[in-house]
């Protein structure tokens, strides 16, 4: 009788997660194309070995995904890690007694607060080479020493733009972060500072054998957390750089989306995804891996 009262869940999970995850992938063997606004028919490919018109095989020789790809992992990677850095540092300032400390963690969870596509075109205004704020401060201030005004391309040069989409998304998401292990710092028993003070031990010292190996645990969860969200990251891109300058800044969720709706490949599409899919699962595999290693109450 108790599995009745499960029945409705089940058939969510099967509509909305089983269901269209083994209709993409049925796709992604299928040659469907959008032709005219009218979808044609679909033909089976199948995986075959050949180079031309086959899905899967187009993608060991589509260069253009190849840069999604790289893209997207650049953007994991160091977002990640810059947004883990700046909301340790915050994390420690905010659960440090200070009067008006609850209106200041209210202000950092602002940007978190804010939908992407405004922080899209926020980011957009804020470096643009031009006239924002930021390229003024570099023309001005160098001038008032005597030096030449300084011009950085944050949205033009392929050498600038992928840190820029970085900074970007760091700003907005860097309060969930904070939030996190500013929750794993309450948690630990203020008992165990006061021990280590006792034993005459430094702020430093308290931090590498206290408050760290004590945030690991919540530590990965929030970096798990955040890198899967990085994999799918679209709209800031679209706003702010539309994947250009080129191709410099196309994630594959990007690629994804025009190869389907603005170039009608559906089946290509399709394949594509599953890439994303099969690269989210092997970060998730290795990175936890990881974590049990460093992690005994993981295992």
């Amino acid at each position: 009788m108790k599995q009745v009262f499960l029945l409705p869940a089940v058939i969510l999970l099967i509509a909305l997660v089983i269901f269209p995850l083994f209709w993409s992938l049925g796709i992604s063997f299928t040659d469907i194309q959008r032709g005219g606004g009218v979808r044609e028919s679909a033909g089976f490919l199948g995986l075959g070995f050949e180079l031309t018109g086959r899905n899967y095989a187009r993608l060991l020789v589509d260069e253009r995904l190849h840069i999604a790809m790289r893209n997207t992992l650049f953007f994991v990677f160091f977002g990640v890690i810059v947004q883990y850095v700046i909301g340790l540092m915050l994390a420690l300032v905010l659960d440090q007694p200070f009067r008006g400390r609850n209106a200041a963690r209210v202000i950092f969870l602002l940007p978190m607060m804010t939908t992407p596509v405004a922080v899209g075109y926020l980011g957009r205004m804020m470096f643009d080479p031009a006239r924002s704020p930021i390229a003024h401060a570099l023309r001005t201030i160098p001038e008032w020493f005597g030096a030449d005004p300084v011009f950085v391309p944050w949205l033009t040069n392929p050498a600038y733009v992928r840190w820029t989409i970085v900074l970007i998304e760091s700003w907005q998401w860097t309060p969930f972060m904070t939030l996190l292990l500013l929750a794993g710092l309450q948690a630990i028993p203020r008992e165990l500072y006061e021990a280590a003070r006792v034993d005459g031990a430094s702020s430093v010292q308290v931090f590498r054998a206290i408050v760290f190996p004590l945030l690991v645990p919540i530590s990965v969860t929030a970096i798990l957390i955040r890198g899967l969200e990085i994999f799918k990251i679209i709209d800031i891109i679209m706003v702010s750089t539309g994947g250009g300058p080129g191709s410099a800044t196309e994630s594959l969720t990007m690629y994804v989306f025009r190869t389907a709706l603005t170039f009608g490949n559906y089946g290509y599409a399709a394949a594509i995804a599953f890439v994303l899919l099969v690269m989210v699962v092997f970060f998730t595999t290795i990175f936890l891996s990881l974590a049990r290693l460093v992690t005994p109450r993981m295992r």
